[in-house]
C-alpha cells in the first residue's frame, strides 16, 4: 500500500531538489503552500512558475518573511529569492536598490554585509556582479587578500579571479596583474608559478597563454621542449610533442614545423601503436588523410592504393573500407569519382549489382571452319547442323557450372572432331573449363545417349579472416562457479591471471586472399578476401618487429575487456594487518589471505582479497572482489570506480558501480549501476540500499521485521546536482540578459566617449564569458537529465519473499510492505505510468 504517514514521507525525501523541475512540481508546491496557510486559489490565479512557487513556500516557512512583499508573478524567482533572504537575514537593502543595482549585484552586496565585510569597497555601479563577487571573496576573512591588486574596475571578473587566486597561493602577481593581459594567460602564469616554474617577463611577453600552458605541463611531465620552442612550434603542436616525448617516441624523425598539431597527433598515435608512420608522415597530407592511413595500418591492410595526396580524406575512407571488405576497389578508386560516387559503387559491389569481369581469353568469336580452298568444309556443315539442333547435344546445369554432352549418330557420313565440337561450344558461348580430353573420349566411344562432362566451371574460394591466437584466457572475468542453490562459490575461484615481462600474449595470423571462380560461360564468381583485424590495443604490452607477435612489457595481472587488453602492475601480499603500513599502490593489489581490522588499501587498479576483510577501508580505481566476504561492525567501507563483488557483506558501507553478493546484512549500499544477490537464500535486510539502475534479490527484509530501506532511481546527490545546475543556468541567463540590455543601451548612446568605449568592451567580454558558461551548464544539464531519465525506469525484482517493514522508494515514491509476501515467479516493484504510485506485478 502507498505510504500515507507524513513523517515517513519527509524521511524518504519525497520532495527532493529535483521536484522543482519535474512536471508535477506545481501541484506539490501548492499542496505544501496550502499546509502552510497560504491562499492557494489566489496563488493559482496569479500563475506562478515552479521556481517562483518554491520561493513563496520558503518564505511561508520562515516567520521573518512577509511573502506579500514579493507575491508578484512579474518578479523573477531570483528577485523573489533576494527579497526573501534580505528579510530572513534582517538586512535592509533599500538604499542599494534605490541606487539602481540589479538583482545579482544586490546579492553580492547582501552576501558581503552578512559576512561582516565593508561592502562600500565594491558597492559601486562600475562593478558588474561577477566583479563584486571576486572582491567580496577577497575580503572574506577565511580568504582575505589585499584586493588593491585587483580592485581596478578595468579588470574583468576572470582577471580578478586569477589575481585573487595567485595572492592566496603566495605567487608574485606583479608578473601578470595587468589590465591588458587576458585572463587565460594570467591563469597559465599563476598555475605554473604554483608548481615552481616562474616565467620571466621576456617569456611572458613572447608567448601566448596556450604555449605558456604547454611549457608548464612539460615542466610537470619532466620533458624538455626547448628546441621545439626555438623552432616556433605552436601550442597545438607542442601539446602533441610533449605527449610523445613523455612516451619516449621518436617524433623528430617524422615531424616538421609545417605540420599542424592534428597531423603530429596522428603521427604520435601511430608511433604509440608501433605502426610504420613513414607511409603517411608527410606534409603533403593533411591530418584527416593521415588519420585514414593510420586507421588502415591499424586494421593491417595495404594502404598503398590510397596513399596519394590528391585523394580527399573521404575518398581515402571509401577505398580503405573497400580494401577491408575485400572488394575490387579498381571499380571506383579513380580520382574522377567523388566520395559519394565511390560509396554508391562500393555498395553495389557489396550487394553484387556490379561484378568483376575477367578477360575472355580470346575465346570470343570463332567463325566458320573453312578448308584451304575456300569451300565450305564438312566440319563447318557439322557445326552448323549442331547449332540448329543444339538441344539434342547438350545439357547445362541450372547453376551454369557444368555442361554435359552426347553425340547422336549421323547419317550424312560426316565424322565428329574435337575442333568442331570446341567450335560449337564456343558458338553457344561456353568458354571456360572446356575439357578436350573428355571430348576425345566421347568421340572415341560414340555411344548414343551416353553423356559426358565436357565443360566445368570453377567454384570460388573465399579468403579466411585474420585472427589472433591468444596465450592467456581472454574470457577470464572472475566469473565464479555457482552452488546448487544459485549462490556464488568462491572456494576454487581463479582470482587473478598473472603474466611475466617478455611473455608472449598473442600472435596474429594474417588474412588470406580469396580465389575467384567462374561458370562455363565465363562469368566471374567473385570471392571475398579475408579481412584483417585491427591491431590489439591496451596497456602493458608491445608488438614486435614482425608486426604479428605481442609480448608483455611489464609483469602483472592481465585481462581483456571489450577487446582491450590491460596488464596492470601487481602487488601480491599474503595478508594485511593494522601493524602494516597503509598500502597505496599504482596498480593491482592481490591479498592472498585476510585483511585484518584497521587496515587500509588504496589502489589505482583492482583489489582482490582471497580471504576475509574486517573493519578496513578499501579504495579502488577498478573493481573489488572479496572471496571470503566483508564484515565492518566498527568502521571501514569499500569505494570503487568499478564493480564490487563479495561472498557476503555485513555492516559495510559500499559505493561502486554494479554491486553483488550472496547477501547484504545491515549495509549502506550506493550503486551507480545494479544491486544483485545470488541464490534462493540471497537476501538484503537491514540498512539501506540505493541503486540508480535497479535491484534483484531472492529475499528482502526478514522475519523479525528488520527495517530495510531500498531506494531506486536518481540519487539525492544526482538530484541535488541537477537542481543546482538548473538554478545556476537560470541565474546565468538572467545575468546575460542584463548584460545584453546594457549592451543595447550603449549602442544607442554611441561611441564618442572613451569611458563608454571601455565600458562597451567590458560588457562584451562579460557577455562572452556568460555565453560560454551557459553552454557548459547546458551540456551538463543535458547529461544529468539523460541519467535521471534512465534512472526513472529502474525497478526492484524479488524472486522469493519480501518481508514486513521493508520500505521501497522508487523515483521518489514511497511504498511500505505491511505484510509478508511470497513471490510465485517474481514480484516486480515499479512506478505506474503517471509516476504517482508504486505498482506490484506478480510475473
Amino acid at each position: 500500500m502507498p505510504l500515507q504517514e507524513q513523517d515517513l514521507i519527509n524521511e524518504l525525501n519525497v520532495y527532493s531538489g529535483l521536484d522543482s523541475f519535474n512536471s508535477d512540481v506545481l501541484e506539490k508546491e501548492l499542496a505544501m503552500c496550502q499546509k502552510l496557510g497560504a491562499d492557494v486559489e489566489k496563488i493559482k490565479a496569479l500563475k506562478f512558475n515552479a521556481l517562483q512557487l518554491s520561493e513563496i513556500r520558503k518564505g511561508l516557512e520562515d516567520n521573518k518573511v512577509d511573502v506579500n512583499k514579493y507575491l508578484n508573478p512579474k518578479m523573477s524567482w531570483t528577485e523573489m529569492e533576494e527579497l526573501r533572504l534580505e528579510m530572513s537575514q534582517g538586512i535592509d537593502m533599500s538604499r542599494y536598490r534605490a541606487m539602481g543595482f540589479d538583482t545579482d549585484q544586490l546579492y553580492q552586496i547582501r552576501r558581503g554585509i552578512s559576512d561582516g565585510i565593508d561592502v562600500s569597497v565594491y558597492a559601486k555601479k562600475e562593478y558588474l556582479a561577477d566583479q563584486m563577487r571576486q572582491l567580496r571573496k577577497g575580503l572574506t576573512k577565511n580568504e582575505e587578500v589585499p584586493i588593491i591588486f585587483f580592485q581596478d574596475p578595468q579588470y574583468d571578473a576572470m582577471q580578478m579571479r586569477e589575481i585573487r587566486k595567485g595572492l592566496q597561493a603566495g605567487v608574485d602577481v606583479s608578473t601578470y596583474a595587468m589590465v591588458s593581459m587576458p585572463y587565460m594567460k594570467m591563469r597559465a602564469i599563476r598555475e605554473s608559478a604554483e608548481d615552481g616554474l616562474v616565467f620571466d617577463a621576456k617569456t611572458i611577453a613572447k608567448n601566448n597563454a596556450d604555449v605558456l600552458k604547454e611549457m608548464h605541463l612539460a615542466f610537470v611531465d619532466k620533458v624538455n621542449i626547448d628546441s621545439y620552442l626555438s623552432m616556433k612550434y605552436d601550442a597545438d603542436q607542442l601539446e602533441q610533442i610533449r605527449l610523445g616525448l613523455k612516451e619516449n617516441l621518436p617524433l623528430d624523425a617524422y615531424i616538421t614545423p609545417e605540420m599542424r598539431g592534428e597531423a603530429i597527433k596522428e603521427i604520435r598515435l601511430g608511433l604509440e601503436q608501433g605502426l610504420d608512420v613513414a607511409q603517411y608522415a608527410n606534409v603533403a597530407y593533411n591530418w584527416k588523410q593521415m588519420a585514414e592511413m593510420r586507421i588502415g595500418l591499424e586494421h593491417q591492410i595495404d594502404i598503398s592504393p590510397y596513399c596519394k595526396p590528391l585523394y580527399w580524406h573521404d575518398q581515402m575512407r571509401e577505398i580503405r573500407l573497400g580494401i577491408e571488405a575485400g572488394l575490387d576497389i579498381s571499380k571506383y578508386s579513380s580520382m574522377m569519382y567523388t566520395a559519394k560516387d565511390m560509396r554508391r559503387i562500393k555498395s553495389k559491389l557489396i550487394s553484387g549489382e556490379i561484378k568483376s569481369i575477367l578477360s575472355e581469353d580470346g575465346l570470343e568469336g570463332g567463325g566458320g571452319v573453312f578448308d584451304r580452298t575456300g569451300g565450305i568444309s564438312d566440319q563447318t556443315i557439322l557445326v552448323s547442323s549442331m547449332l540448329q539442333n543444339r538441344d539434342d547435344y547438350i545439357m547445362i546445369t541450372a547453376d551454369k557450372m557444368a555442361c554435359f554432352m552426347h553425340l547422336p549418330l549421323r547419317n550424312d557420313g560426316i565424322s565428329y572432331t574435337v575442333d568442331a565440337i570446341v567450335a560449337f561450344l564456343t558458338k553457344i558461348r561456353i568458354k571456360k573449363g572446356v575439357d578436350k580430353d573428355a571430348i576425345k573420349k566421347m568421340i572415341a566411344k560414340n555411344e548414343p545417349g551416353e553423356k559426358f562432362l565436357v565443360a566445368c566451371g570453377k567454384e570460388h574460394v573465399n579468403g579466411i579472416d585474420g585472427y589472433y591466437e591468444f596465450f592467456f584466457d581472454t574470457e577470464h572475468k572472475n566469473e565464479f562457479k555457482y552452488n546448487k542453490d544459485g549462490s556464488l562459490d568462491f572456494n576454487n575461484a581463479d582470482m587473478i591471471q598473472q603474466i611475466k615481462v617478455g611473455d608472449k600474449i598473442a600472435i596474429y595470423h594474417k588474412a588470406s586472399k580469396g580465389q575467384s571462380g567462374y561458370n562455363i560461360f565465363g562469368d566471374i564468381m567473385p570471392a571475398t578476401n579475408g579481412k584483417e583485424k585491427p591491431i590489439l590495443k591496451g596497456d602493458g604490452f608491445m608488438i614486435m618487429n614482425d608486426r604479428v607477435t605481442y609480448v608483455a612489457k611489464v609483469s602483472g595481472a592481465i585481462e581483456m575487456s571489450d577487446g582491450i587488453i590491460n596488464i596492470q602492475k601487481i602487488m601480491i601480499v599474503p595478508e594485511v594487518k593494522i601493524t602494516d603500513r597503509k598500502i597505496n599502490y599504482d596498480g593491482f593489489v592481490y591479498v592472498q589471505g585476510d585483511v585484518k581490522s584497521g587496515s587500509e588499501i588504496v589502489a589505482t587498479g583492482d583489489i582482490v582479497i582471497g580471504g576475509h576483510m574486517e573493519s578496513s577501508t578499501l579504495t579502488s580505481g577498478g573493481n573489488v572482489i572479496i572471496a571470503g566476504g566483508a564484515t565492518c561492525p566498527i568502521r571501514g567501507g569499500i569505494t570503487a570506480t568499478g564493480n564490487i563483488t563479495a561472498k557476503f557483506f555485513e555492516g559495510v558501507t559500499i559505493k561502486g558501480k554494479e554491486i553483488s553478493a550472496n547477501y547484504f546484512i545491515n549495509c549502506n549500499v550506493e550503486a551507480r549501476g545494479f544491486i544483485k544477490t545470488f541464490g534462493r537464500q540471497g537476501v538484503i535486510y537491514g540498512g539501506t540500499c540505493h541503486s540508480v539502475a535497479g535491484l534483484e534479490s531472492a529475499n528482502a527484509g526478514n522475519k523479525t521485521g528488520a527495517r530495510t530501506v531500498i531506494t531506486l532511481g536518481a540519487s539525492q546527490e544526482l538530484i541535488s546536482e541537477f537542481s543546482k545546475v538548473q538554478k545556476d543556468l537560470s541565474r546565468e541567463k538572467e545575468n546575460l540578459n542584463a548584460l545584453l540590455k546594457e549592451k543595447e543601451r550603449l549602442q544607442e548612446i554611441g561611441s564618442g566617449d572613451l569611458r563608454i568605449m571601455q565600458w562597451k568592451i567590458k560588457i562584451n567580454a562579460a557577455a562572452g564569458i556568460k555565453e560560454q558558461a551557459i553552454k557548459t551548464l547546458m551540456e551538463r544539464k543535458d547529461a544529468l537529465d539523460a541519467e535521471i531519465k534512465r534512472a526513472g525506469e529502474s525497478q526492484a525484482v524479488i524472486t522469493e519473499m519480501i518481508y514486513t517493514n521493508t520500505i521501497l522508494i522508487i523515483d521518489g515514491i514511497g511504498y511500505k510492505v505491511v505484510e509478508d509476501r511470497r513471490a510465485y515467479g517474481k514480484l516486480v516493484f515499479k512506478t505506474d505510468g503517471k509516476k504517482e504510485n508504486i505498482v506490484v506485478v506478480d510475473a
